[in-house]
């Protein structure tokens, strides 16, 4: 999946979720990576601050994953509006 995608977000997941190896895999390819605010407030979990340090995103609203995507899938979601 993180081959096919312009870009991933993981909204919630744990230490054994499968999410991290998506997520892992996006910042390997050089695909944007962003993690929900919401993950970081977690203190038990220690990835999120790790893909952090590797190049992943924080997101806080949805328009702030919207400017970060290329523009021709801004492009297409407007046909679909």
């Amino acid at each position: 999946m993180a081959l096919i995608s312009d870009g991933s977000v993981i909204v919630e997941a744990g230490d054994g979720s499968g999410s991290l190896s998506q997520g892992w895999e996006a910042l390997r390819l050089g695909r944007p990576l962003f993690l929900m605010a919401s993950i970081l407030e977690r203190r038990e979990l220690s990835w999120p601050r790790t893909m952090i340090d590797y190049g992943a995103m924080v997101l806080h609203t949805p328009e702030e994953l919207l400017a970060q995507l290329p523009e021709q899938v801004d492009d297409a979601l407007a046909v679909i509006a």
